[in-house]
C-alpha cells in the first residue's frame, strides 16, 4: 500500500509539473474516466491509506481500475462528454462535477445519475453527446436541471428510447451549430417516446435534430416543451410527433413533422394540477395551450391517421407569428357515432390568430381547417385554407368539410382566404343548436328543410371602429343528400362591423343565419348560385356597402315574415338576380315588410314579392308597395313588362335637376318585374329619373362591384322617366 501511495504521489506531482490530465476510472471496462486538469490535482487528500479524495469525490483505492496521466484535454468544467462508437461508448467527466455524477455504461447504453443540489460553479451540468451507435441510449436521472448537448450524434436503440430523462426538472436539449443529430427508438417497445422527459424540455440550438418515433411519440414530455432556433425533423411517429403536458411553445426555428399516426403536435392538461390558463411568462402554467410565436412549422398528417390534427391543444391554440404550412389528410373517427372526430389543421378549445402566415390544406373526409370547441378569434395575420374533403354519412346524418368551425367567432382582422371543393361543405360554420330536418322544400340542390332551436353562439366580423378582416371565399361544392354547400353558415346572429368580404359559390348560398344578419360597415360582395344572403330572421343594412348577385335564386332573402324583415338603414345594398321570376332581388314575402330607417341606398332587381305588386302569378295588390314610416323617399317599380338591365351599362338615379344620387351596374343581364330604388336625398313626392350610359363613373367616392356613390356622372339614355317617390 505504501508503494501505491508513493506512486500516486509521484503521478500527481508529474501532472502538476507538466500540465497533464489525471484520468481516474472505477469502471471495469474503463469506459468512464473522471478527468482532472493540472490546475485541479492539488485539491486532494488521502485518508487511512485507502481513500483518495479529489475535488470532493472520494475513491476507494481498491475500486480504481485505472489511473493514469496523459496530455489529453479534460472536458470543460461542468461538462460530461459521451462519445458513442459502434456498440460501445466512452464517458469523460470533468473533474469539478465528478462527485455529482454516477455513470454506468453497458455497451453503448449510458446511464447517469446526477446528485448536485444546485448549479455547479455558477452553471448547470452539460452532457455533450457525439459519435454514432446502432445499439445505444442515454438515460439521465436526478432532481436537477441540466443540458444535453447534441454535438453530432447518431443513436439507434433497438430496445427502447434513444434518450430518457427522469429528472423532474427543466432540461435543455441543444443541437450544436453546424451538427446533424439523429435519434431512433425501437419498434414495439414500451417507451413513451424516442426522446422522453418527465420534466420540461427546451429544444434549441443552431444545429439540426432528426427524431424517429417507432413505438409511440417521437418526443414526449410530462411537462412543457419549447423550441427555439432548432431545425427539427420528425419523419415519422406511430402516435404524435410531439406530445407534452402543460403547454407547447415554438419561439423560432424550423420544424417539420410528417408520417404521424395521430397528431403532429399535441398539448394536454397535466392531470395532477389544476388548469391555470395562460400565465405571465408561462410561469407555473398548466393550460394545455399551444403557442406558435415564430419560425417555420410544417406538419403533415397522412391519410392513414385517424382524425389526426396538425396542431391539437386541449387548451387554446394561439398563433402569434411564424410561417405555418399544415396538411391534414386523416380519416374520420366514428368510434363514437354521436360525436365523430375529424382531421384538422388546427384544433383547440379556443383558437386565437394574432399574426403569422398560415396555410392549411385539407383533403381528409369531412376535415376541418381550423376548429375551436368554443371561440375562434382572428386579430391579424394571413390564413389560407384549401379544403377538398369529401362528405360522408354517419348514423343517417351528413358530415361535411369545414374551413373554419367554432361555437363563437370574432373575425376582427387579418386576411382570410378559403377555397372549398367538397360537396355539402361550409367555408365558415358557427353556432350550435338542436336541428330538425323535414323532407321537401330545401331549395336548389336540397330537397329538405332544416330548422334549429336552442341556438347558441355568436359571430362578429370586424370591430366597432369599422375596421375588419379581408375575407375571400370560393365555394365550389354541391349538395350531398339533403345538405347544401354554403360559404358562410351561421346558426346564431351575424354582426358585421367592417372589413371586406368576397364570396363566390357554384351551387350554394353565400351567407346564411338562422337568427339575424346586421351589416354595419365594410364592403361585401356575393356572387352566388343560391341566395347570396339568407336569414330565418331579419336582415339589416345599417352601414357599409353590400352587393349581391345571384344567378340561380334570390339575391337577399329574409324569412322573418314581419315588418323590418329587410331594413335599409344607413348602409348601401345592390341586390339583383339573373335567374328570372319568381326569384327576387330583395325577398321578404311582402314589399311592405321592407323598412327604410335611415339615409341609405337600396337598388334591387328581380321578380315580384309573393304579396307584392306587379301582377302575374307572383303579383298582388299595389297597396303592398307601400313602406310605412319610411325615413326617406323611395320608389317601387313593378310591371309585367319588366325593366331590362344589361352588362357594361351604367345606370344613374338622379333628381329632376339631373343631380346624381347613385349609379349602379350589373355583372349579368337582368330583367326585373320588381325593383326598389331609394337613395340618400330622395324626398317623398319629388320626381326622379333613371338614365343609362356606357361610361363608368370616374369620380365616385365609393366604387364597389357596380355600386358608385358620390359621383357626378349623368346618364344619356332614359330608362325610367319622371317617376314620383313615395
Amino acid at each position: 500500500m505504501r508503494q501505491i501511495l508513493i506512486s500516486i504521489a509521484v503521478m500527481l506531482a508529474s501532472v502538476a509539473a507538466t500540465a497533464q490530465t489525471l484520468n481516474v476510472s472505477t469502471d471495469a471496462n474503463v469506459s468512464v474516466l473522471d478527468q482532472y486538469s493540472a490546475s485541479q490535482v492539488g485539491e486532494m487528500t488521502f485518508s487511512g491509506g485507502e481513500t483518495l479524495t479529489i475535488l470532493g469525490k472520494s475513491y476507494n483505492l481498491s475500486e480504481i481500475t485505472k489511473m493514469f496521466t496523459d496530455e489529453s484535454t479534460a472536458p470543460k468544467d461542468n461538462n460530461v462528454n459521451v462519445v458513442y462508437s459502434g456498440t460501445g461508448a466512452l464517458v469523460y467527466v470533468a473533474g469539478n462535477v465528478a462527485k455529482y455524477v454516477s455513470v454506468k455504461v453497458s455497451g453503448a447504453h449510458v446511464s447517469i445519475a446526477q446528485s448536485n443540489t444546485d448549479a455547479v460553479d455558477g452553471d448547470e451540468i452539460t452532457y455533450a453527446l457525439s459519435g454514432s451507435t446502432t445499439d445505444g441510449s442515454l438515460t439521465l436521472s436526478g432532481e436537477y436541471k441540466c443540458t444535453v448537448s447534441l454535438a453530432g450524434v447518431t443513436i439507434t436503440n433497438p430496445s427502447g428510447a434513444a434518450i430518457t430523462i427522469n429528472n423532474n426538472k427543466r432540461i435543455q436539449i441543444s443541437a450544436k451549430k453546424g451538427t446533424e443529430n439523429i435519434l431512433t427508438d425501437s419498434a414495439g417497445g414500451s417507451q413513451k417516446g424516442c426522446i422522453y422527459s418527465k420534466g420540461q424540455i427546451q429544444l434549441q440550438g443552431n444545429g439540426s435534430l432528426t427524431v424517429y418515433g417507432n413505438t409511440s411519440h417521437a418526443i414526449k414530455s410530462g411537462d412543457y416543451i419549447t423550441i427555439k432556433n432548432l431545425t427539427l425533423n420528425i419523419p415519422n411517429a406511430v402516435k404524435d410527433g410531439i406530445n407534452c403536458n402543460k403547454y407547447f411553445q415554438m419561439k423560432s426555428g424550423n420544424v417539420t413533422i410528417n408520417g404521424v399516426g395521430d397528431d403532429g403536435i399535441q398539448s394536454s392538461l397535466e392531470e395532477d394540477d389544476a388548469a391555470t390558463g395562460e400565465t405571465a411568462d408561462h410561469e407555473e402554467e398548466n393550460s394545455a395551450n399551444i403557442y406558435v410565436d415564430g419560425g417555420e412549422l410544417n406538419v403533415t398528417v397522412p391519410v392513414s391517421s385517424i382524425a389526426g390534427k396538425c396542431l391539437k391543444a386541449d387548451g387554446d391554440a394561439v398563433i402569434n407569428g411564424g410561417t405555418l404550412t399544415l396538411r391534414a389528410s386523416g380519416a374520420i373517427d366514428v368510434t363514437d357515432a354521436s360525436d365523430p372526430s375529424y382531421t384538422s389543421c388546427i384544433k383547440g378549445t379556443n383558437v386565437v390568430i394574432n399574426d403569422g402566415d398560415i396555410t392549411c390544406t385539407v383533403n381528409g373526409i369531412a376535415g376541418r381547417g381550423v376548429s375551436a370547441d368554443d371561440t375562434l378569434t382572428t386579430n391579424g395575420g394571413s390564413l389560407k385554407i384549401t379544403n377538398s374533403g369529401a362528405p360522408t354519412t354517419v348514423s343517417n346524418d351528413t358530415k361535411s368539410a369545414k374551413g373554419l368551425k367554432a361555437l363563437n367567432m370574432a373575425l376582427n382582422a387579418g386576411t382570410i382566404t378559403i377555397f372549398m371543393a367538397g360537396n355539402a361543405s361550409k367555408a365558415i360554420q358557427c353556432g350550435d343548436g338542436i336541428k330538425k330536418t323535414t323532407s321537401g322544400g330545401g331549395g336548389p340542390g336540397g330537397g329538405s328543410s332544416t330548422t334549429y332551436t336552442n341556438i347558441t353562439g355568436s359571430y362578429t366580423q370586424g370591430t366597432s371602429d369599422g375596421n375588419g378582416p379581408a375575407i375571400t371565399i370560393t365555394q365550389n361544392g354541391y349538395a350531398y343528400n339533403s345538405s347544401s354547400a354554403k360559404a358562410i353558415k351561421i346558426l346564431c346572429a351575424i354582426t358585421i362591423y367592417g372589413g371586406t368580404t368576397e364570396v363566390t359559390t357554384t351551387s350554394g348560398e353565400g351567407m346564411e343565419s338562422k337568427t339575424s344578419i346586421d351589416i354595419q360597415g365594410g364592403q361585401h360582395y356575393f356572387k352566388c348560385y343560391d341566395d347570396c344572403i339568407n336569414s330565418t330572421g331579419k336582415i339589416f343594412f345599417n352601414g357599409g356597402v353590400t352587393v349581391c348577385y345571384s344567378n340561380g335564386n334570390d339575391a337577399v332573402d329574409s324569412n322573418a315574415g314581419t315588418k323590418g324583415a329587410i331594413t335599409i338603414g344607413n348602409g348601401a345594398v345592390l341586390a339583383y338576380t339573373s335567374a328570372g321570376g319568381p326569384e327576387e332581388g330583395l325577398d321578404c314575402d311582402n314589399n311592405s315588410y321592407i323598412q327604410i330607417t335611415g339615409t341609405g341606398y337600396a337598388i334591387s332587381a328581380g321578380g315580384s314579392q309573393g304579396g307584392g305588386g306587379g301582377g302575374g302569378p307572383w303579383g298582388g295588390g299595389g297597396s303592398s308597395n307601400t313602406i310605412s314610416n319610411a325615413a326617406q323617399g323611395y320608389y317601387f317599380y313593378s310591371g309585367n313588362s319588366g325593366l331590362s338591365f344589361n352588362t357594361n351599362t351604367y345606370y344613374t338615379l338622379s333628381d329632376s335637376n339631373g343631380n346624381n344620387l347613385v349609379t349602379f351596374s350589373f355583372d349579368a343581364n337582368c330583367s326585373s318585374t320588381l325593383s326598389l330604388f331609394t337613395a340618400k336625398g330622395m324626398v317623398s313626392g319629388s320626381k326622379y329619373n333613371i338614365k343609362s350610359s356606357n361610361t363608368a363613373p370616374t369620380d365616385a367616392t365609393t366604387a364597389f362591384h357596380g355600386l358608385y356613390l358620390g359621383s357626378s356622372a349623368k346618364g344619356t339614355t332614359t330608362v325610367l322617366n319622371n317617376f314620383t317617390a313615395k
